[in-house]
């Protein structure tokens, strides 16, 4: 049983079974009689990282002491069909690897064998957790993301309406980011929302939670509170930390921020109109001179929504059927917000939205085709990403923040057609296209 040549032998009970799959170095195959191993072909001996001593073997002792449990349940549940476990091996050489066992059932001579096949996920578990994270959190600062913040906001929502408990929304955005990244370059500038972000997560407490939902807007939600007054401290003490002073290299900046603030239930009792109630609370504080905080009202909270995109000529590129197209998707984004601040159904809206946004990007990959335009790749992969991102923002779930997706959708809007859209438009011009 010690030798590598008993370890790799096919027993004869086994060759009308196996057949080809025992002698193959692509599927890892082993069989167990008792859920001790019977059977381990050389492919299944070198995942595991052992030429001998697995014969004999108990199967559960195949993997880590932790993940035991998880495959003594699928031996106890498997079947004609096989059930899939995902556990973590530690070799002999000592590297640790995701194995997927799936496991079934083989009847032979009126026994009952259990028959293993196992292939090496690490890498593919590595990419999951990687995309998982990524779903989920900000690349630039780190912190939570839209989709996040929607899923944390819906779920204290619900718990706070069940348990008659009261929470508040901060909204914020920094002032004068814009002339700060302007002159200073965007490298600059994403180095300080960097280091705004990390003052921000620092003033709330472990049950509190600032998520960036794009530019230099930031939310924040305060997820149990006492008082009105604890949300007035947080945002005193928000604004203070952006108004410390940032170092840019050779220079050094100060920014500024103004807070919007609205509580649940008071202001609004859905996620949608909170943050509309928060929303134009940070307007209101704007208004008042910047770098203070505002409440929200009742009474506006009720027929507000989120802003409408303001469109006029200077979005235009030039090119006049890209510039009718943005235009459209301009009409159709404020068709969503009215439909929002009317309680209004919004599915259909929606849906029109991603057709003609589907239609916009094809009008424009006709052209780049067309004239060959040099960063044509480029371009089709922001349309690709985009798309992705506007099926998969979760609409269709219940409870997801249509505000939220609306958001981002006036976001990426403005900041295409000022960035991606006015290259290819140049590119176009100076071949004549109008």
């Amino acid at each position: 049983m010690q030798s590598r040549d008993i370890a790799v032998t096919r027993p004869a009970t086994l060759r009308g079974l196996a057949g080809p799959l025992v002698e193959s170095d692509l599927i890892a195959l082993a069989v167990a009689r008792n859920t001790n191993l019977l059977f381990a072909n050389r492919a299944f001996c070198t995942l595991f990282g052992r030429e001998d001593g697995l014969l004999g073997l108990p199967v559960i002792e195949l993997v880590i002491a932790a993940h035991r449990e998880r495959l003594a349940q699928a031996l106890g549940l498997a079947g004609g069909a096989g059930t899939d476990c995902i556990a973590s091996v530690v070799r002999a050489d000592g590297s640790v690897i995701d194995a997927e066992l799936r496991l079934g059932e083989i009847v032979h001579d009126n026994q009952t064998l259990i028959a293993i096949s196992a292939r090496d996920v690490t890498e593919r578990r590595r990419t999951e957790a990687q995309l998982g994270l990524l779903a989920y959190t900000d690349p630039l600062t780190g912190l939570a993301n839209r989709a996040m913040f929607a899923d944390q906001l819906r779920q204290v929502a619900l718990r706070a309406r069940r348990a008659g408990q009261i929470f508040a929304l901060l909204m914020l955005d920094l002032d004068g980011f814009k002339a700060v990244n302007d002159r200073h370059g965007h490298e600059a500038g994403d180095h300080l929302l960097r280091q705004i972000a990390h003052s921000f997560a620092a003033c709330l407490r472990e049950t509190d939670s600032v998520a960036r939902l794009g530019g230099d807007e930031f939310v924040v939600l305060l997820s149990r509170l006492n008082l009105r007054a604890d949300a007035v401290a947080v945002a005193n003490r928000l604004i203070r930390a952006a108004a410390q002073p940032v170092s840019l290299g050779m220079h050094e900046v100060q920014m500024g921020t103004s807070v919007g603030i609205a509580l649940f239930p008071e202001h609004a009792g859905t996620v949608d109109l909170l943050l509309a109630a928060a929303d134009t609370a940070l307007y209101s504080a704007k208004r008042e001179g910047r770098g203070r905080y505002a409440w929200a009202s009742a009474a506006t909270s009720a027929g507000s929504g989120p802003p409408a995109l303001l469109w006029n000529a200077t979005h235009e590129v030039g090119i006049h059927e890209i510039d009718e197209q943005h235009a459209r998707l301009a009409g159709l984004l404020n068709d969503l917000v009215g439909a929002l601040r009317n309680g209004e159904d919004h599915t259909t809206i929606f849906r029109e939205i991603i057709r003609y946004t589907e239609f916009h990007f094809a009008s424009e990959e006709r052209l780049m085709a067309q004239y060959n335009y040099a960063d044509s790749e480029a371009h089709r992969d922001l349309h690709r990403r985009l798309l992705d991102d506007i099926r998969n923002l979760g609409l269709e779930h219940e409870g997801f923040s249509v505000s939220l997706i609306l958001r981002y959708l006036q976001e990426w809007l403005l900041r295409h057609v000022d960035g991606a859209d006015r290259e290819l438009a140049r590119a176009l011009v100076a071949r004549g296209v109008g």
